[in-house]
């Protein structure tokens, strides 16, 4: 029971902690070639990325690692793994999404190479081995000291590989005549076998990627909340932000008192049960006190 109310309360708490606040500071960033259609377009990635959960990534495909080492995904893929497909010559939002995702493993409630891995995925087929380990090197500065950086690797890959593998996450991109790339900004968690499991949006929130990994652990898919929220309310951020705020705060509302009336009737539960070891207690002293 106890186990039960904490992964509803961790699904509870990954809503409220949703990152409304990163929609307005992705508001106020600078236009670029590579947000352009993102910044015209409210619902990209409903219509950029086809969740996919249950299904499986190809995992005997090849791809290169930032030492120039040629790997399979089924070597490296042997546990949870977080998977975010971006491009490394990418001059902003690609930028922003290694930098948060570092960021959010320093915050994780799991640990890098015992509980979950992570790949950088270039969907950039002109991108080299060289591309990815000054991207990795950029990045592992934003990591703890004592990150195992073997844990998370910079892949790149042929043309083919590269939609094998986007294709079977539903994950969308397109490249513009400056070589650069219109995509969503997102991480897939796939569990040790390639099943997907689930999808985090936006500026990855550390609760949203930790409910990932948990799932992963467990091999079971789990709707993301972008996409949960959807079938609670035909969410647009610029539109519904006082209805969307409206369901957080009745998320909240609801949370409390579900938490308080399980702890009452656990507490009650849990009182009777010490009164009736008590009676039980007394009245066997009595009857051997009897003559």
């Amino acid at each position: 029971m106890r186990r039960a109310l904490q992964r509803v309360s961790a699904i509870l708490l990954s809503l409220l902690l949703y990152p409304v606040a990163g929609m307005a500071q992705e508001e106020q960033d600078a236009v670029t070639p590579d947000t352009i259609l993102l910044s015209a377009n409210q619902n990209v990635d409903r219509e950029w990325v086809t969740e996919k959960n249950g299904e499986f990534i190809p995992l005997d495909t090849q791809f290169v690692d930032e030492n120039g080492k040629e790997i399979t995904l089924r070597s490296f893929i042997d546990r949870p793994t977080l998977i975010l497909p971006i491009y490394f010559y990418c001059p902003s939002a690609c930028s922003k999404n290694l930098a948060n995702m570092a960021v959010v493993m320093n915050r994780l409630s799991f640990d890098p190479g015992k509980d979950y891995r992570a790949i950088a995925l270039s969907f950039s087929d002109t991108e080299t081995a060289d591309n990815a380990h000054r991207a990795k090197q950029n990045y592992l500065k934003l990591v703890y000291d004592g990150f195992p950086e073997n844990e998370w690797k910079f892949l790149t890959g042929t043309k083919e590989s590269i939609a094998a593998v986007t294709d079977a996450l539903g994950y969308r991109f397109k490249r513009m005549p400056d070589q650069t790339f219109i995509h969503p900004s997102t991480i897939i968690a796939v569990d040790k076998d390639g099943k997907i499991i689930r999808y985090v949006y936006g500026s990855f929130v550390s609760g949203d990627v930790d409910m990932a990994i948990s799932n992963a652990k467990s091999g079971i898919p789990a709707l993301s909340v972008k996409r949960f929220l959807e079938f609670c309310l035909d969410y647009d951020p610029d539109k519904n932000k006082a209805v969307f705020q409206y369901v957080k705060v009745a998320v909240l509302v609801f949370f409390t008192i579900g938490v308080g009336v399980f702890f009452l009737l656990f507490g009650r539960k849990r009182r009777n049960s010490r009164h009736r070891d008590h009676d039980k207690f007394k009245s066997s002293n009595e009857q051997e006190e009897t003559p």
